[in-house]
Order: structure tokens, then C-alpha cells, then sequence
């Protein structure tokens, strides 16, 4: 028996979880489309008032599924802890089967992934018989998940470099459109190991301005917020369309690498954020913490943070980041509080007032005068002109599958720069 299966898109994350499931035996996956208006309505009617923004757009996901695509099983992550997440997946399950709903939802476990409960969703839904064979299986779809998930991050961080830099608007759009689509098509091992020599293909055909030095910005906050455009109104689209360099820090890649214990680079964020936030509350408070201290040291011009209405965790971030300004804390911040009520017109307004507040700092306050560096992921598109001959491609067609495959869990680990904490104490 063949099971029809989706889950939440959490915008191009959706590829990365249609990879985790497509090649078990036994099931169907149906990739969700895209979230709109509607969506988000459907699911904002049935889920109780104060809940949390994401598990509304989710609901109204599956309902949809449900009544337009004929799915009837999905897959939603649970954690433990003091975030609402946990929740998600019994209180949709009793949601929808209160509506009269044929569903189930099954939950998929992520509190620590080192502890392999999630690996029993996966056998679960799998149809053979053989428990070699299925293991075998889940260690393949997961092999090509990571892979994929990798690739989403390195996309979405150049699309944030590059667009404010294109002197044909529209281009990187049309270059991440592109590039996902083949990332979500692409099965081949091989292809996929070799996927990055794609990607930097696709970005070095856009022409843009190298002479620049364009304001840039963190956007960070609650990992759904952050990674569905239509939530976060395509914020990342609309700083890069105003000339500002957007580094977007949430990743589904970034927070696999978290759970699986080995992402120094959170690790650091924690011990920055420590003095004020000295344990972790749920959400993405503590990053987002780190993550403020760790762009203000490196003199970026604003940080902007993404979150639910309701969400305890970031609004207790909000309250500790706005405690401390303006000292220790100076880098403007604006916070984006969302729920199903929230216009585009209110929010391009203060985009664009946020904008002119960096502009006025550049021009006159000593402290975000001459602190801006071209990104290296620039350079190294751009500048890179070599070709590789016969003997470098035949090494490669041998020994970039296993370097890169181990590239999966590394390249992230070591790649920033050392932050010196900007603490009271400093």
C-alpha cells in the first residue's frame, strides 16, 4: 500500500523535506504549494486565537492538502522544551480530526537527532519487510536531505549578497528560482555532490556592480518566520531590492547541524550571548542574542528580528535587546512582530524609514563609518576565473563525492571570524 504524504513548505526548505521522504518504498510524496493569503485564513479560523503564527499557517497548509490534493498523512516536527512546537503535532491531529477531517499527522521527533527517535517516523512509513533494507533506505534519503539542505543555505546566503549588487533587477530572483528548481529535481549523487560548481555557474552569469559598498544587515528571529517568504513579506527581497546587503542567518541546514551537536558556530553565539540570556528558553532566543552581539563587532549597520506575535521566546529576546540600548547595545534593531493580521504597507514603511536610519549612520556617526568589506563568497564567484583541465577532472569525478560529503558537516563549523564578546565586562 502506497501512503500520500506532505508536510509544511516552510518556504524552500520544502525541497529538503520532499528529499527526506521521495525515495522510501511505500510512499507518496505531494509537495505543498506555495503559502498565500488564503492559507493562512484557513488555518487562522480553526487554530485558538493566541497560538502561534506558524502553527496556524501549517493547519491551513494541511487542511488545504486535504481538500485540494487529496493527502490525507503529513509530517510535522515536534521538540521538547519550553517552545510551543511540541505541541504542534497532537493538537493539529485532534484539529483536524474534530473538523471531521480524515488526517493524521505523525509527528517526526528533532529534540536532540543523536537519539535517533526521528529515524522511526521514517520506518514507519516505509513499506518493506526487510529491517536491513529499511534502514539502508532511511541512511539514503537522509544522505540526500543533508545534501540538499546544504545547498538551500548556500543559495539563500548568496541570493542575500548578489541582489543588492544586480544592475538587471529581477535576475537573482530569476537565478534562485532556477537553481532551486534543478536542486529539487536532481537525484543523481554525483550531480548533487557536485551541485556547487551549478550554483556558482548560474550566479557568476548575473552582471552587477562591484564598486559599491551597499549597508548591510542581519535578519534572524524564529526559524519559520525567518524562512517563509510569504510570513516575513519577502523582507530579504525587499532589502536587497533597496541596495542593502542582507545576511540571512536561519537555515534548516544551520539547525539540523544544532541538533545533531556538532554547529560550532552556535555553540560560539551561545557563549556571546551568555551574560544576558544564560540558558536557552526555547525559539531562537539565545542565537538571536549572539547573533546581535556578533554583528555589531563586526560593524554591520542594523539586524533586523523576525518573530510570532505570541512567541515568549523572541519577545524575550526583544525585551533583552532593548534593555541594553544604548550601551552596551547601539546597532539599530527593528523588530518585525507577526501574526495572520499583519499588512505589507505598515511594514515597507518602516523598511524604508529603517533604511534612511542607516544611511544618516553611515554618513555621520564615527562607529559605522569605513567598517565595510566585499563578502568573500563575492570574491570567490566573481573573481574565480580558472578552468579545470583533464587530469583536474578526472581526480574530481573520483574524489569530490567523498570530500564533499564530508564538506556536508564541516564547511559550516569553522567559517566565521572570531568575535571578541561585547559584554559589560568589555
Amino acid at each position: 500500500m502506497v501512503k500520500r504524504i506532505s508536510f509544511p513548505s516552510m518556504g524552500w526548505s520544502r525541497i529538503a523535506f520532499r528529499a527526506l521522504f521521495e525515495k522510501l518504498p511505500g510512499v507518496e510524496v505531494v509537495s505543498p504549494p506555495i503559502v498565500t493569503r488564503e492559507i493562512v485564513k484557513i488555518g487562522a479560523k480553526v487554530s485558538p486565537e493566541f497560538v502561534c503564527l506558524p502553527f496556524k499557517v501549517t493547519l491551513g497548509e494541511f487542511i488545504n492538502m486535504i481538500e485540494n490534493h487529496d493527502v490525507h498523512t503529513f509530517i510535522m516536527s515536534i521538540d521538547c522544551g519550553p517552545c510551543r512546537l511540541g505541541f504542534y503535532a497532537p493538537i493539529q491531529d485532534k484539529i483536524l480530526k474534530d473538523l471531521g477531517y480524515d488526517a493524521e499527522v505523525l509527528p517526526i521527533q528533532q529534540d536532540d537527532l543523536l537519539n535517533f527517535k526521528w529515524a522511526k517516523t521514517l520506518l514507519q512509513l516505509s513499506n518493506v519487510t526487510n529491517p536491513i533494507m529499511k534502514y539502508v533506505d532511511v541512511i539514503h534519503s537522509t544522505r540526500i536531505a543533508l545534501i540538499k539542505m546544504s545547498y538551500i543555505a548556500d543559495i539563500t546566503k548568496l541570493e542575500g549578497l548578489i541582489r543588492c549588487r544586480e544592475i538587471k533587477l529581477g535576475d537573482t530572483t530569476r537565478t534562485v528560482d532556477l537553481l532551486m528548481n534543478k536542486l529539487d529535481n536532481e537525484w543523481d549523487v554525483y550531480n548533487l555532490h557536485n551541485f556547487d560548481k551549478v550554483v556558482k555557474r548560474e550566479f557568476s552569469k548575473i552582471p552587477i556592480k562591484r564598486n559599491i559598498q551597499p549597508l548591510r544587515i542581519i535578519v534572524t528571529g524564529e526559524n519559520h518566520i525567518v524562512m517563509e517568504p510569504f510570513i516575513n513579506m519577502d523582507v530579504v527581497k525587499k532589502f536587497g531590492e533597496e541596495g542593502v546587503e542582507v545576511h540571512l542567518v536561519n537555515t534548516l541546514y544551520d539547525w539540523i547541524l544544532h541538533k545533531l551537536h556538532i554547529n560550532l558556530k552556535r555553540k560560539k553565539l551561545e557563549k556571546l550571548a551568555k551574560p544576558y540570556i544564560p540558558l536557552d528558553i526555547g525559539g531562537e532566543a539565545m542565537w538571536v542574542i549572539g547573533h546581535y552581539i556578533e554583528a555589531q563587532s563586526h560593524g554591520f549597520d542594523g539586524f533586523i528580528h523576525l518573530y510570532p506575535f505570541t512567541c515568549m521566546p523572541e519577545n524575550t529576546a526583544r525585551g533583552i535587546l532593548e534593555g541594553q540600548s544604548p550601551d552596551p547595545f547601539y546597532l539599530p534593531v527593528q523588530f518585525y512582530s507577526l501574526d495572520e493580521h499583519t499588512g505589507y504597507e505598515g511594514m515597507r514603511t518602516r523598511l524604508e524609514s529603517f533604511i534612511d536610519l542607516m544611511k544618516a549612520n553611515r554618513e555621520n556617526n564615527p562607529k559605522f563609518m569605513n567598517n565595510y568589506q566585499e563578502p568573500p563568497e563575492i570574491k570567490a564567484i566573481f573573481d574565480d576565473k580558472t578552468q579545470e583541465d583533464g587530469i583536474s577532472r578526472f581526480i574530481n569525478h573520483i574524489f569530490t563525492p567523498l570530500a564533499n560529503n564530508i564538506g556536508i558537516i564541516l564547511k559550516n563549523l569553522f567559517s566565521s571570524e572570531e568575535s571578541k564578546p561585547n559584554t559589560r565586562e568589555n
